[in-house]
């Protein structure tokens, strides 16, 4: 339960030609501020639990890298290997000079996105690394839109703009693509999403 507020403080007035102003001493100006800091303090231990208790908590979403192939650019013709799921990660084999793929993601109505982590090893002799994207689409659009771009391994990437999920309107997705790295094996882990839950 939380403690009630009860105010400690009190000011009492000065009275012109009587009392006499000065910096020291039980009624001068620092201990009056003093007094003040101490009430501030008070006030604070109340209303901050409220705060945060208030405030929209942070989740996290953490998928397993199951990468459909896809063709790029859209009606291209079929690219060169792929991402192979071994075990529970996903990896562009040496050999290969590319592997793009593609996923479904789920996220809770109403989640304000936050930033997208992901977590993998990068070429094992030139030291390639995918470039992963969080994208949305209108479920009647052609367009897709970048919510957050990742170009590097277990380093947070923030959303470019405000990104609140709309299941009714829209689909989310997770696309991984990795060009010109022929003798390279690179191997994604997982993807980690982070977000806000949000009450509208």
């Amino acid at each position: 339960m939380t403690t009630p507020y009860v105010p400690n403080f009190s000011h009492v007035d000065w009275i012109d030609n009587q009392d006499r102003v000065q910096a020291g001493g039980t009624n001068g100006f620092n201990a009056r501020f003093h007094d003040l800091t101490a009430e501030f303090a008070s006030l604070a231990d109340v209303i901050n639990p409220w705060i945060e208790a208030l405030s929209p908590s942070e989740s996290f979403l953490t998928l397993m890298p199951v990468l459909a192939p896809r063709r790029l650019p859209l009606g291209a013709p079929g690219t060169e290997g792929g991402w192979e799921l071994v075990g529970d990660l996903a990896q562009k084999p040496e050999g290969p000079r590319e592997a793009h793929g593609i996923m479904n993601v789920a996220l809770p109505e109403g989640a304000e996105i936050k930033s997208l982590r992901v977590l993998g090893e990068e070429g094992t002799r030139t030291g390639a690394l995918p470039t992963v994207r969080l994208q949305r689409r209108a479920l009647e659009g052609n367009t897709a839109a970048e919510i957050v771009v990742a170009t590097a391994f277990d380093q947070v990437f923030a959303a470019t703009d405000e990104t609140v999920v709309r299941n009714r309107t829209h689909r989310h997705f997770i696309t991984v693509d990795i060009v010109d790295a022929p003798d390279d094996a690179v191997k994604l882990h997982c993807f980690q999403i982070m977000y806000r839950s949000r009450t509208n």
